[in-house]
């Protein structure tokens, strides 16, 4: 009986990176149940008593990464005043890469919509308190710069997590830091 928590976490996890390694092959709508199942070891009643379906599964999957994300924020959001431009951009790619083998795909052209949207809304704090709330701005004005910087911020990490190549994370940092924002913030 001590046992049974881990057991569960373990098949629950065993299926959900069956499911995943699939996923990031084909569209959902084209993974079934068994293809699951045969790729984790269990068979379909398994499935059933963690999952309704494929996109239970999906939407578990994405919920459980949005709210690790959400805490990491959370718990890291700087107290102090001022910007840390740079350091607020790293936590970003910091969190993106810890969660990278999600985000990868997630964030990509076959990844969900409403994930991306609703990883800007987290991170949007962030940005909201140090770069926004500081200018004189409409809100229409801001909701247009938030667009820009975070759509903008979230293309170049995923681009970066599918082909990081020799950059390391403060590389990346810097080179965006250098580049895209070279004397508009004092970092």
């Amino acid at each position: 009986m001590r046992k049974q928590p881990e057991v569960t976490e373990q098949t629950k996890a065993n299926l959900r990176t069956a499911f995943w390694n699939l996923y990031k092959e084909k569209p959902i709508e084209k993974i079934t149940i068994k293809e699951i199942t045969d790729a984790a070891g269990y068979n379909r009643g398994t499935f059933y008593l963690y999952y309704k379906d494929v996109y239970d599964l999906f939407t578990r999957i994405e919920e459980e990464l949005l709210e690790a994300i959400r805490q990491l924020i959370h718990d890291t959001l700087p107290q102090k005043e001022g910007l840390d431009f740079a350091g607020h951009m790293g936590l970003i790619v910091e969190l993106t890469q810890r969660y990278s083998a999600y985000m990868s795909v997630l964030l990509s052209d076959r990844g969900d919509p409403s994930f991306g949207t609703r990883l800007k809304e987290m991170i949007w704090p962030l940005l909201n308190r140090y770069l926004i709330s500081t200018k004189d701005l409409t809100e229409k004005e801001q909701s247009l710069l938030s667009e820009f910087y975070l759509s903008g911020l979230l293309a170049a990490i995923t681009k970066w997590l599918n082909d990081p190549g020799d950059m390391t994370i403060d590389q990346f940092i810097g080179f965006v830091m250098e580049q895209v924002f070279a004397g508009m913030f004092m970092v």
